[in-house]
């Protein structure tokens, strides 16, 4: 991704691709076909809204990968395992 977390903060082009993310996988299920055709539209008005869309997919691609932190063993947990 080319920006940092502080630019995406005041993107409006970023804060939309990442509210269709999230709206598209946050468990909304399918969007309706009203709704794809505004992503459909919202894509196509301009090629920098495709790439930050693919750059938000793919953030939340890999935050899902990304064990929550009580998922990990602490430091101390493993330390008195041994």
């Amino acid at each position: 991704m080319s920006s940092s977390p502080n630019d995406t903060q005041s993107d409006p082009t970023w804060q939309t691709a990442w509210a269709w993310v999230r709206r598209q996988h946050a468990g909304e299920g399918e969007l309706d076909a009203a709704a794809s055709a505004e992503l459909a539209h919202w894509l196509a008005a301009d090629p920098a809204h495709r790439q930050t869309y693919a750059e938000a997919a793919r953030l939340w691609l890999l935050v899902g990968r990304v064990p929550p932190a009580h998922d990990v063993p602490s430091p101390d947990a493993e330390d008195a395992a041994r």
